[in-house]
């Protein structure tokens, strides 16, 4: 049951795109020192892009990954191995990701509101219902498109969003203050 004006549906009824990227031939002898960023599983935490050791690529294999160009507020899930399930929002104007990551793109979804709902107990359990019996884990497209998802109005939607980012600001100031104590 969802509040008056919500509606549940499949992740993939409100997405524009759901797919992911290739490594680039030559895999990590292909990178490079600059240029366009490579997000790999590991650059997708709980809720954060962490881009202190991302890969990048040239202009050249860019243009040859046009399938896996993310953009800013491109949703992103790690959909391989043990970091499966950890989603963050892309906040670069451009970059492309690798095999293990799903971009998420939706112009009836709020980014943040997408993250959340992705990180949330109902997303989380939805992700883990496709690993049962598997011994490597893993999520398809279809699998991923098949999430069932409430969705809000968009203004409710960026509300949600803002009030679980400032418990998000709240947990993690609390916690530096435990820590540094």
């Amino acid at each position: 049951m969802v509040p008056n004006g919500w509606y549940w549906t499949n992740l993939g009824n409100v997405t524009n795109k759901i797919g992911s990227g290739v490594t680039p031939k030559g895999g990590s002898n292909s990178y490079k020192d600059s240029g366009i960023p490579l997000i790999r599983s590991q650059n997708v935490l709980w809720g954060t892009l962490a881009l202190n050791d991302v890969a990048y690529i040239d202009e050249l294999q860019h243009n040859k990954m046009k399938g896996s160009i993310v953009y800013k507020g491109d949703v992103l899930l790690n959909i391989t191995g043990a970091s499966i399930g950890r989603t963050a929002i892309s906040h670069l104007e451009e970059a492309n990701v690798n095999q293990h990551v799903c971009i998420i793109r939706s112009d009836k979804l709020d980014p943040n509101y997408l993250r959340d709902f992705l990180l949330s107990f109902s997303g989380q359990k939805q992700i883990e219902q496709f690993q049962a019996g598997g011994n490597r884990q893993g999520l398809n497209f279809e699998q991923i498109k098949s999430f069932k998802i409430p969705i809000p109005p968009l203004p409710e939607q960026r509300k949600i969003a803002t009030i679980l980012g400032t418990w998000d600001k709240a947990i993690s100031t609390t916690e530096r203050l435990i820590d540094n104590s």
